[in-house]
């Protein structure tokens, strides 16, 4: 069987990183055969990867949706604001379509986006990447079976290390509302859309608060310079120091050790934190250790595509990443908390906030029969399931191999998008998936109304459901 044919548009982090190395794992499965980056050193590093001739690469994705069709499939990895236009084209153009999330940064656009889809008889699948973990399904397949009783009350928590906080949401592409979407919809999405996967249930009202409370110039400890590199006088202790995340790289590590199941992995990152050097030079006589002596991936990535120590301090000097906490052109909230109430009489609520010590999300749920616990980090994650009557207690180890990012929920999504290409045609669980897409991104709008409006709003599923 032939493998299937893709096109990229955005060589940014998520496609080229997350996505298109499946093609380089399985390239009986799939095959890139073109590629559209109006930056030309992600476009040429791409099509040298992945063997695509320059005929097929593109400045623009108009330019490559006037180009006869090329394949069966459409990889949209643009920024947020972007994603509408091209997934549409390639829609009507024939390509089924893998859309990374938030899907858009509209309402009307999302809706738009299920119904070209529909309109078309094409697949449009969202990159809800949780579904797609052992993590989540383990969750979802103890729940469906009954051994937790009847749910009597969820408490989901989706906590932002306060150096990813600072990343993304203060000084990176997702830091403004009006220039990307609320931190609602970027981050939880997902939460919002596994919560009902998960219970079987479809929530009926809801309210929200939250605010941005810390990162702002008012805030800040002493007076600060613009950037972190230009003597600010409490760089060696700020948590947010530039140098300190993207240099020492000593968060990041940490919160990957604290979530880590491995206990040879585990060891040897506590080992890396603590001696550096003796690690470093332990790395030329095994290869392995190079993961983390030589680690290149998220979040150096984000700040240089060949992110060599001088390249990342360079970035850090004159780029947004190097960039006061306190003097950012932020406004999304760092903090936020949605209260819902689900259709069997469930309540949940989901808490987001940036000032995690660990990069993880947790979830509580109670039921009339027992309880589960579960995390799920960078490093790995877990469950452990308790029966009230009985008193025992399970531990589920939900952990993905190393390197898999996601907690294996980005590979696995591609192997499902690759096997639903395969196979063809507009199935019903297909249209069925991208109507809860639609329906989990609605709520983050209505979400994000509720606090702006300090009021309660009704959920009807009716229409996506019918």
């Amino acid at each position: 069987m032939k493998p299937v044919r893709a096109v990229l548009i955005g060589a940014g982090q998520r496609g080229s990183e997350a996505y298109a190395p499946y093609a380089l794992k399985y390239p009986d499965q799939l095959q890139f055969v073109a590629v559209a980056e109006p930056d030309e050193q992600r476009r040429s590093r791409f099509a040298l990867t992945h063997a695509i001739p320059r005929e097929y690469c593109f400045e623009s994705w108009e330019e490559l949706m006037e180009h006869p069709q090329l394949g069966e499939a459409a990889i949209i990895a643009t920024q947020d604001w972007l994603h509408t236009r091209p997934a549409i084209a390639a829609l009507k153009k024939g390509y089924h379509v893998l859309l990374e999330k938030p899907m858009a940064t509209r309402p009307e656009e999302c809706r738009q986006l299920v119904e070209e889809s529909e309109k078309n008889e094409r697949q449009l699948h969202i990159c809800h990447v949780l579904r797609y973990t052992r993590h989540a399904r383990k969750m979802r397949e103890i729940v469906q079976s009954g051994i937790l009783g009847e749910i009597i009350d969820v408490d989901h928590r989706e906590n932002v290390s306060f150096w990813h906080m600072a990343h993304s949401y203060v000084r990176g592409n997702w830091r403004n509302s009006e220039q990307s979407s609320p931190m609602i919809l970027a981050k939880c999405c997902h939460d919002l859309d596994i919560l009902p996967w998960i219970l079987g249930q479809w929530p009926i009202r809801l309210s929200s608060s939250g605010e941005l409370t810390h990162f702002r110039a008012d805030k800040a400890p002493v007076k600060t310079p613009e950037r972190c590199v230009e003597g600010c006088p409490i760089e060696k202790e700020c948590p947010y120091s530039a140098i300190h995340v993207y240099v020492e790289m000593l968060p990041f590590w940490h919160s990957y050790s604290q979530t880590c199941t491995n206990p040879v992995n585990k060891a040897i990152i506590a080992e890396y934190m603590r001696r550096p050097v003796l690690i470093r030079f332990l790395a030329r006589f095994f290869p392995s250790l190079k993961q983390v002596t030589e680690y290149k991936g998220w979040p150096l990535t984000v700040l240089t595509q060949d992110p060599t120590p001088e390249k990342v301090f360079q970035a850090i000097q004159s780029g947004p990443y190097g960039r006061c906490v306190y003097h950012c052109d932020n406004d999304v909230v760092d903090h936020q908390v949605v209260s819902m109430q689900f259709e069997q009489g469930t309540t949940v609520t989901l808490t987001m906030h940036g000032h995690s010590h660990i990069e993880h999300r947790s979830t509580r749920i109670e039921g009339t029969r027992g309880r589960l616990m579960g995390v799920l980090g960078n490093g790995g994650g877990w469950i452990t399931v308790e029966e009230h009557r009985s008193r025992k207690k399970k531990f589920i180890d939900t952990s993905p191999p190393v390197g898999e990012g996601h907690g294996g929920g980005d590979i696995q999504l591609m192997a499902e998008f690759v096997n639903a290409v395969r196979e063809g045609g507009y199935p019903e669980n297909i249209q069925r998936a991208a109507r809860e897409a639609l329906f989990s991104h609605l709520l983050a709008f209505a979400a994000e109304e509720a606090r702006l409006q300090k009021k309660v709003i009704e959920i009807s599923h009716e229409e996506f459901f019918a």
